[in-house]
């Protein structure tokens, strides 16, 4: 659905706001920038809640380029979740770790032994990412992807390719009207029930209105469960254990 589509439901089929029948615009209960912020809140909810947006492809979103002497990169501002990461050409991921696998390591001398010395290891190819380690980058909501060990300078302008998991990056205005909704066509129209809520919560109860609101709450969260399944029926696959093979841990 196109976002004149998904006004014009909102308007017309969920909230039957036809009082424009009788003087236009101006006597509407509600606006069309008000039922637009409504619809932009109501996608990035779903998005947020179902991670129902996956992106492997889109290049400001899962593309960063590598530079010497830089461990940690701030993703496009719609990621919630990277996936997975791959290093330039290779054909296969690097693995995910944390801040607590990397770099919370206290060396032998202070009777702790660390078969991996982890800390050891000089920049250079990365062979493993984490998400954890700048929750919030610059002050700025976005997640931040930090390699190890640190890029050297054979790395400067190498490409992390990515798989994340996003939210919508339509243009929501009264001048993007002809934008096509980035969720999933099955869960369209469920979406607009939570913008049905957000425009009917105020209004007086005894007219109804707060009942009704919190029907369309209730039908949104329930679409939320339905996707929820459906994505992580998607993403189900089996563990592989490999015995002999260092399965467990990632080395150099």
């Amino acid at each position: 659905m196109t976002l004149s589509e998904q006004l014009e439901e909102l308007r017309v089929n969920i909230l039957r706001d036809r009082s424009d029948i009788i003087s236009g615009d101006a006597d509407s209960l509600w606006t069309d920038d008000t039922l637009i912020g409504y619809i932009k809140d109501a996608e990035r909810r779903f998005a947020r809640q179902t991670l129902i947006i996956r992106d492997s492809t889109t290049p400001e979103v899962t593309r960063i380029t590598l530079k010497a002497g830089v461990p940690t990169y701030a993703t496009h501002a719609s990621v919630l979740s990277v996936i997975s990461a791959r290093y330039d050409t290779d054909s296969f991921d690097l693995q995910r770790s944390g801040h607590g696998l990397i770099l919370q390591f206290t060396p032998p001398e202070f009777l702790t032994y660390d078969p991996n010395a982890a800390y050891t290891i000089p920049p250079g190819r990365p062979i493993a990412y984490m998400t954890d380690e700048t929750l919030v980058f610059a002050r700025q909501q976005k997640v931040t992807v930090t390699v190890y060990p640190t890029p050297g300078a054979d790395e400067n302008n190498k490409v992390l390719s990515m798989r994340v998991v996003r939210l919508p990056m339509t243009e929501y205005s009264s001048s993007g009207l002809e934008n096509e909704s980035e969720l999933p066509e099955d869960y369209q129209l469920d979406a607009l029930e939570w913008a049905a809520y957000r425009a009917q919560r105020g209004f007086d109860a005894d007219a109804g209105a707060s009942t009704q609101a919190d029907k369309h709450k209730e039908a949104f969260d329930e679409a939320v469960l339905k996707a929820q399944k459906e994505a992580k029926r998607k993403m189900f696959a089996n563990i592989t254990v490999r015995y002999g093979m260092n399965g467990f841990a990632w080395t150099r």
